[in-house]
């Protein structure tokens, strides 16, 4: 199989072996602190390239097939959004550096849940949640539905039905619920609507995050599959979210790939 790379980076004076891609104040693309528009082109001459002063030009040996995909370089290290007129926005910023691999990859509708009394009664500020949205971009997913829940069985079932069966979520993050008290109940919301349970997940998930913490072997995080839809429960804090999200995420686009059909054997 011929590896895809971005064979050039040119800021329209010279050839770069490296960018750095993120997002300014205003959300505008930025490449080394400065405001540019970013464009990915196929192989072309040089005289064709955009506006020096204005733009970066990424250059892609195989070219983009599908432009409502993503564009994954270095499998997630930096993404970019193609808008129109082949101009990109920045999904995921990074280092970007020549000779880089890079693939399509298809948007993950997102949903997050935070399962929480306090949250949910606005005792405490949610920040579980936006730290999930905002990693899970690292694998490609676009967060379109956001709520807070109680610990409550029927209040979990109920938005989770609404977007497995309804709305066609591919994944869905929940934190909050998997502990052992009396009111953590995400578990028992999710096991009866599920077709499967992915049991590697949850277990990795307890394996990796107890080397650093040995009462993480405590926490009950799963992950289910409701038709085409995975779903993973995940620790109520922040940083229990974010380390156990950050142990199995590269686990997770793989197997939204293969519950929707669009796993490609190679």
């Amino acid at each position: 199989m011929i590896k895809k790379r971005l064979i050039r980076i040119f800021d329209g004076q010279k050839d770069l072996t490296m960018a750095y891609l993120h997002k300014g104040s205003l959300g505008e693309a930025m490449v080394d602190g400065i405001p540019r528009k970013i464009f990915v082109t196929d192989p072309m001459p040089l005289q064709t390239l955009n506006d020096p002063s204005q733009s970066l030009t990424l250059v892609l040996s195989q070219g983009i097939e599908d432009k409502s995909n993503l564009i994954s370089f270095s499998n997630g290290e930096v993404i970019l959004r193609l808008t129109e007129d082949d101009e990109a926005e920045i999904f995921k910023g990074g280092f970007l550096s020549l000779s880089s691999e890079y693939e399509e990859w298809f948007p993950i509708s997102l949903g997050v849940i935070t399962v929480s009394d306090r949250r949910s009664r606005g005792e405490l500020i949610d920040t579980s949640g936006p730290a999930l949205e905002n990693l899970a971009r690292s694998i490609g997913a676009i967060c379109q539905e956001y709520k807070i829940v109680p610990d409550d069985i029927d209040e979990i079932r109920r938005v989770v039905c609404d977007w497995c069966d309804k709305k066609s979520l591919n994944l869905i993050l929940l934190t909050g619920g998997t502990g052992i008290s009396q009111r953590d109940v995400t578990p028992e919301a999710l096991l009866p609507l599920s077709d499967k349970i992915v049991y590697g997940i949850g277990e990795y998930m307890r394996w990796s995050t107890s080397l650093s913490n040995p009462m993480s072997i405590l926490s009950r995080g799963i992950a289910v599959s409701r038709g085409k839809t995975l779903l993973v429960a995940l620790p109520g804090s922040e940083r229990g979210a974010i380390e156990c999200f950050s142990a199995v995420s590269f686990s997770l686009r793989h197997a939204v790939e293969v519950l929707t059909d669009r796993h490609v054997h190679h």
